[in-house]
């Protein structure tokens, strides 16, 4: 793959081995391991970093109008599904696990992750379990999206002030009024935009920190948005930094 109009943006030669770990391919998770793999994530042979995928789920009839697999993949593994859709579209295997995360996984190797499972519980087990003090990740993703609405948050595990404050934003799964990927209610569009916003917070967090223009000025200036929050009808955003006012764009 020729990646010359992106290079502007992510160069894929100065990814090396970093190793980003998608944990759920759902809704979200499986436009966003797309996204990555388009932009030369996970073609290991060329040096682009590793892409591994967890989820222990099948593909269904009803995955198929807001999720990026196909028709021929119903009762397929989800991983599968998507490793064949990486292959065709980008020529390369990713790293696929056909298994839920459980405390017996060590995620601790990958340098970004995005927590996208079912439900908040899930979740945060997940990072209490097999995430929390990885001194070698830089930023934990997390997405939750409804019908036309939803949140994207990116935090730094190893800052406890980012930690804390991502995890005061959690609520019970009781609380919440529809599944977080969408099993009631979901729309491919709002999928797209969510996965777009989460996919954005690795490449403005990779360009400030290893891209070709980092310098320490420009990491201490740009630092990464920790919470994004949008509706897309009418269409708004708002964003904040932790420990700092939001700021709201219409």
């Amino acid at each position: 793959m020729d990646y010359t109009r992106q290079l502007k943006q992510i160069n894929p030669d100065l990814i090396g081995n970093k190793k980003v770990t998608l944990v759920g391919v759902g809704a979200t998770g499986s436009y966003v391991a797309y996204m990555l793999a388009k932009l030369g994530w996970g073609d290991s042979s060329s040096g682009h970093g590793v892409l591994s995928v967890w989820d222990g789920d099948v593909v269904e009839d009803h995955n198929l109008c807001n999720q990026i697999y196909e028709p021929s993949h119903v009762g397929k593994t989800k991983v599968t599904a998507l490793d064949d859709l990486i292959f065709r579209a980008c020529g390369f295997h990713i790293e696929t696990h056909c298994e839920m995360v459980t405390d017996q996984q060590d995620l601790r190797s990958s340098k970004y992750v995005f927590l996208l499972t079912d439900t908040m519980k899930s979740r945060k087990e997940i990072f209490e379990n097999c995430i929390k003090y990885s001194f070698n990740t830089d930023l934990v993703i997390e997405t939750r999206m409804g019908l036309d609405d939803g949140r994207v948050y990116a935090f730094n595990p190893n800052n406890m002030d980012e930690t804390d404050a991502w995890k005061r934003t959690l609520y019970s799964d009781e609380e919440a009024s529809e599944s977080l990927c969408g099993a009631q209610s979901s729309i491919v569009a709002t999928s797209i935009f969510t996965a777009s916003l989460a996919v954005w917070r690795l490449l403005h967090h990779f360009d400030v920190t290893y891209g070709d223009n980092y310098t320490k000025e420009k990491m201490k200036d740009e630092l990464i948005v920790n919470e994004a929050l949008f509706a897309l009808g009418p269409e708004f955003i708002m964003t904040r930094r932790f420990g700092v006012p939001s700021t709201i764009d219409v």
